[in-house]
């Protein structure tokens, strides 16, 4: 039993870093020869979620993050910072919030 949650831990580990190091143009690959493996064994849902629009890439997605922007929309520069905004505290509310 000890031994059967040990590998269970290494394959989940082994996961892990497959899918986090592995480059995008060849998790694209794998992945689509996966949907033709699935689609010729007959398994319709499993080839369907496999080819997710979203994770079709266009030709210029290989070339580097950002490129074909299946991310989503950039924030604009306005939207990154909150405006300044001055808040004030007087000195009765600061002494009563020390009585509590």
């Amino acid at each position: 039993m000890q031994q059967a949650i040990v590998a269970l831990i290494v394959a989940a580990a082994f996961w892990a870093v497959v899918k986090r190091y592995t480059p995008p143009p060849l998790r694209r690959r794998c992945r689509s020869l996966l949907a033709k493996s699935a689609r010729h064994a007959g398994w319709r849902w499993l080839e369907n979620r496999l080819n997710l629009p979203a994770q079709a890439a266009a030709s210029s997605c290989a070339d580097g993050c950002g490129s074909c922007g299946g991310c989503g929309p950039v924030a604009a520069k306005s939207d990154v910072h909150p405006p300044d905004v001055t808040q004030t505290i007087s000195l009765d509310a600061l002494k009563q919030s020390m009585r509590r």
